[in-house]
C-alpha cells in the first residue's frame, strides 16, 4: 500500500485507528485467499447457489445456540442487516480498494447454510485461485461491523465455531477430502502453478501414482523426501546458533518485551501476560507455577507467518529439555484488530492475534541459553495444533526433532527467548544479514515477505557483550 492509499484510509477513521492503520494495511496478503475479485465473486455465488441441506450436527448446535440466546441472535441480525451496507458502499467504489465483491449475508440462515455447504469441501481453487480460507471468505462481510466483531471476539460463540471446525478437521483427514483435489492432474492442486509454489517433487506421497495424497490432511502435513538436504539442521550440537522453528516469512520481531502492554495502541506492541495466558483453568496453573510471563519479560519475540504452500510441521529450536507437557490455549477465529480485511486473512492483525487466538505452548528449558518458547499460532478456521506425542515433560530433545504439526492449522509462529545477563541476541541469517525488526510484507501473489525463514535455519545468534 502507498502512503497515499495509508493516508487515504487513515482518513477515514480517528485517533488510535487512524495511527494503526498507517503502520499496518488493511491488507497484508499472505496467500489464502485470492486477490481476484471475479475468483471470490464466483465463489460467494457458489455458495449461496448450493442446494440447501439439512445441517450437519455442528451447525444445527449452532443454530440451536443462537436461538436460544437473544443477546447472540441480535448481534447476528444486526451484523447482516450492516452488511448491506458494506455490500452497497463497495459497490460505489467506496473504502473498497480492490473492489473485492462482499457476500450478501442477508440473515442467520444465509450465514448458516455457508457454513454448512463449506463443510463437505476441501480448501480448493477456484479459477486457478486458491481459496485456502473458505469460512474467512464466506465471513469478510460481516466480521468488520461492531455487531461483527463483538461477535467474533465471545468466548460462547468461538466455542460453538471450534465444534463446527473440528467437524471440518474430521472430514478434512478423510478420503473423500482428497479426492476432488488429487484425482486429476493439470487440476486444482495437482495444476502446474500450483506444483510450483509448493515443489511437487519436493514431497514424500502416499502413493506415486493418483492419487497421491490420500487426504487433504495427509497432503497438508506432508514430509520431505530427504529431510537432511532439503532443510538441513544450521549448528546442531550448539544453541548460540538460533534456529527457525518452521518455514514462512519473517512479521516482525521484537526485543525488551513487557509484561504487559496496551496491543491495540500504537505499533500493536506485544503483550506476555495476554500471550501467556488462558481460560482454561488447568492451562493457566500450569502457565502460574514456572511463572512464565515473569521469566520472558525483558525478553526477545520473533513473529513469522506462513502461505497455504509452505511446509506445515515444525521442529525444535534447541537442544533441551521439554518444561511441561504442551497444551493447546482456545482463543478466537475470526477476530481481528486490523479491519476492514477484504483480502488479507488477518495477516495483519498477527501480533494482537498471538495474544487472543487459538494456539500451541511449549517451553525448553536449555542448559546454557536460558528458556525459549514456542507457539503454534491459529489464524481464522486454520487452528488445528498437533503436538508429536514425544513432547512431554522431562524429555530431552534435540534441534530439529520434530515438535508437532498444523493439521490444518496455523498460519503462524512465534517464538519467545529469556533475556540472559551479558548476552544479546542478534537475529541474523546464515549470509551475515541483519534481520529487520520490520521487513517487508506480502502484498501481492508471491505470497511471501521481505525476509524468507526455512526450517532448521539459522535465524540469530547469541553474543557476549
Amino acid at each position: 500500500m502507498s502512503d497515499a492509499d495509508s493516508a487515504g484510509w487513515a482518513g477515514n477513521t480517528t485517533g488510535l485507528q487512524a495511527e494503526i492503520l498507517v503502520h499496518y494495511p488493511h491488507e497484508v496478503r499472505s496467500g489464502w485467499l485470492p486477490r481476484s475479485n471475479k475468483a471470490l465473486q464466483k465463489f460467494h455465488e457458489t455458495i449461496h447457489a448450493a442446494e440447501r441441506t439439512e445441517h450437519a450436527p455442528s451447525v444445527a448446535r449452532l443454530d440451536q445456540f443462537i436461538e436460544g440466546n437473544s443477546v447472540i441472535k441480535y448481534l447476528i441480525e444486526d451484523a447482516c442487516d450492516r452488511n448491506l451496507n458494506m455490500v452497497e458502499a463497495c459497490g460505489k467504489d467506496t473504502g473498497n480498494p480492490d473492489q473485492v465483491q462482499i457476500p450478501r449475508i442477508k440473515d442467520k440462515d444465509t450465514l448458516l447454510h455457508g457454513f454448512n455447504e463449506i463443510l463437505k469441501h476441501p480448501p480448493r481453487f477456484v479459477d486457478n485461485e486458491l481459496v485456502g480460507l473458505p469460512f474467512s471468505a464466506w465471513v469478510v462481510g460481516i466480521d468488520p461491523t461492531l455487531s461483527g466483531t463483538a461477535l467474533f471476539a465471545l468466548p460462547m460463540f468461538n466455542e460453538r465455531m471450534s465444534d463446527i471446525f473440528q467437524e471440518w478437521f474430521d472430514f478434512l483427514g478423510s478420503p473423500p477430502s482428497g479426492n476432488v483435489l488429487f484425482s486429476v492432474e493439470g487440476e486444482q492442486w495437482l495444476s502446474t502453478q500450483a506444483k510450483q509454489q509448493y515443489r511437487f517433487d519436493d514431497w514424500k506421497k502416499d502413493s506415486e501414482a493418483l492419487p497421491y495424497w490420500t487426504s487433504w490432511n495427509s497432503f497438508f502435513t506432508r514430509q520431505f523426501k530427504d529431510r537432511d538436504a532439503q532443510r538441513p539442521i544450521a549448528d546442531p550440537d550448539s544453541n548460540e546458533t538460533v534456529i527457525a522453528a518452521n518455514d514462512g516469512s519473517l512479521f516482525r520481531w521484537d526485543s525488551d518485551v513487557t509484561e504487559r502492554d496496551v496491543f491495540w495502541f500504537k505499533d500493536m506492541r506485544y503483550s506476555l501476560a495476554d500471550i501467556l495466558s488462558s481460560p482454561v483453568k488447568e492451562q493457566q496453573a500450569v502457565i502460574d507455577q514456572h511463572d512464565l510471563v515473569k521469566r520472558f519479560t525483558g525478553g526477545y519475540i520473533l513473529q513469522t507467518y506462513l502461505n497455504p504452500y509452505n511446509y506445515h510441521r515444525w521442529w525444535s529450536p534447541v537442544n533441551g529439555e521439554v518444561l511441561f507437557d504442551p497444551f493447546t490455549i482456545p482463543g478466537y477465529y475470526f477476530n481481528k484488530l486490523v479491519i476492514p480485511d477484504f483480502g488479507g486473512a488477518t495477516t495483519a492483525s498477527l501480533p494482537y492475534s498471538a495474544q487472543v487466538n487459538a494456539r500451541g505452548l511449549i517451553v525448553f528449558k536449555t542448559e546454557d541459553f536460558g528458556y525459549v518458547c514456542c507457539i503454534p499460532l491459529g489464524m481464522s478456521e486454520v487452528s488445528t495444533v498437533t503436538f508429536d506425542p514425544a513432547m512431554v515433560t522431562g524429555a530431552s530433545v534435540r534441534k530439529g526433532q520434530e515438535m508437532g504439526s498444523f493439521n490444518y492449522g496455523g498460519s503462524s509462529f512465534v517464538l519467545i527467548f529469556e533475556n540472559i545477563p551479558n548476552k544479546k541476541l542478534v537475529f541474523i541469517d546464515d549470509k551475515g544479514n541483519l534481520m529487520p525488526k520490520r521487513p517487508i510484507l506480502p502484498s501481492g501473489s508471491s505470497s511471501t515477505g521481505g525476509v524468507v525463514t526455512s526450517i532448521g535455519a539459522k535465524i540469530g545468534q547469541w553474543i557476549d557483550i
